[in-house]
């Protein structure tokens, strides 16, 4: 678990998560590669490719037969719900200063109430050029912000109200006095001039750190469960897949955005990752290589969590599909093309499950309880792979702190090793 937990308290952010990423591989002696470069690539080599910051790509090549390889593509994402900083971040009040945040993604709000929260993300300063800016990461060690509840004194309809006003009542609480300065804090912390800093990416994040909990320590407590469990389970299996199956090579792609949508340069919703793979195929076949040729032979993989049986809630789970915590990850259908998964690949991954035993339960909604969509089906419209997808059940999904099982971690860790061995 410490592997799991290491990565759960460094990617605070999608570009934090993207730096553990490169150091873990850069110390596994992965080669850093360019998009914008000229390739040389050889049999049993591990690759980084540097991409936007926020998403990262690696691959492993087995022996080359003479044919075009197949592509075994698991695929996660960096980002989650959380709160990001806007510009002129500084709301100003009497004996306090507020910080002026907007949700990202599909939060539960309550549950970033009355939590110590530090600020991380991305800080812009002058490069060589206007075009070329210098990319600086910032994440504070010690809590910046609080965003505190009413007391329930003040309002006896408190537990039985909805929806929170957003910009009133999830404003973050920075100083009690009207002198707060985030970017003067971050500044010099980054021992800039304040007026260096041309722009930023900043988030609020939760400093609660992962912990086991249960009687038979059988649980995992911690914020971005989703979707760190999955990028930490495909970065694990990578890397100890020693051996790669002839002709074929192993990717793994984290992208950024999928919980706005995926719709930008670093999300799953575009080019970048069949350009990757176009360029692997080129450099290592020539520039006879076409992607449609192996479209057959690859398979995409897509991680990330699944909606585990909450005990509470018995209702809302399917009459004969529940996805039971601690009994195995989950493989995870969708009538209405949510997921990835098909008959023909749901079938793949029951016979390697097979082959070791694997433990798993299928993961589906119940009717007339739509859930959110992944990475599948938005990356095998530019990748038209086979896809499946796959994920740890949690429960509390997109709150401040999540809960899973050690037991899914481990069967989710031995499904991408036998997809990357097999």
């Amino acid at each position: 678990m410490e592997k799991l937990f290491h990565i759960l308290r460094e990617g605070v952010t999608a570009a934090h998560t993207i730096d553990y990423m490169k150091r873990y591989l850069s110390d596994r002696e992965y080669v850093e590669l360019d998009l914008d470069t000229d390739w040389k690539l050889e049999e049993n080599g591990k690759y980084y490719v540097n991409l936007c910051g926020t998403n990262g790509l690696a691959f492993r090549i087995g022996r080359q037969t003479g044919t075009y390889p197949s592509f075994r593509v698991a695929m996660a994402h960096s980002d989650y719900p959380n709160f990001q900083i806007k510009p002129n971040p500084v709301i100003g009040g009497k004996h306090v200063t507020k910080l002026n945040v907007e949700i990202y993604g599909g939060m539960y709000q309550k549950s970033w109430l009355d939590r110590p929260l530090g600020v991380a993300g991305k800080v812009i300063v002058a490069g060589d050029s206007p075009f070329t800016p210098q990319v600086r990461l910032y994440r504070s060690d010690r809590p910046l912000c609080l965003i505190p509840s009413l007391a329930i004194h003040m309002d006896r309809e408190l537990n039985r109200k909805g929806a929170l006003d957003v910009a009133k009542e999830l404003v973050p609480l920075t100083a009690l006095s009207e002198k707060g300065d985030l970017l003067q804090e971050v500044a010099d912390a980054l021992d800039i001039l304040r007026e260096a800093i041309l722009d930023y990416d900043l988030y609020l994040y939760n400093m609660e750190t992962p912990v086991i909990v249960g009687l038979d320590s059988s649980m995992i407590a911690s914020p971005r469960l989703d979707n760190l469990t999955s990028v930490g389970a495909i970065l694990d299996m990578l890397e100890q897949a020693q051996t790669v199956p002839d002709g074929t090579v192993d990717v793994m792609v984290v992208f950024d955005n999928e919980e706005v949508g995926s719709l930008s340069r670093q999300g799953a919703d575009s080019e970048l990752l069949s350009m990757v793979l176009h360029k692997i195929g080129q450099t290592l076949c020539g520039e006879k290589f076409r992607l449609s040729e192996v479209l057959g032979k690859s398979f995409l993989l897509s991680v990330d969590v699944a909606h585990g049986n909450h005990p509470n809630y018995e209702e809302k789970s399917d009459a004969t599909n529940k996805a039971y915590m601690g009994q195995g990850f989950c493989i995870k259908r969708s009538v209405g093309q949510k997921y990835g998964t098909t008959a023909e690949s749901a079938s793949v991954l029951k016979q390697l499950c097979h082959t070791r035993q694997i433990p798993y339960t299928i993961a589906i909604n119940k009717t007339g309880i739509p859930g959110g969509s992944t990475l599948g089906p938005i990356a095998t419209c530019h990748v038209p792979f086979p896809c499946a997808d796959i994920g740890m059940p949690i429960l509390a999904m997109h709150s401040a702190s999540e809960l899973g099982a050690v037991a899914d971690y481990e069967a989710l860790k031995k499904m991408i090793s036998e997809f990357y061995t097999a």
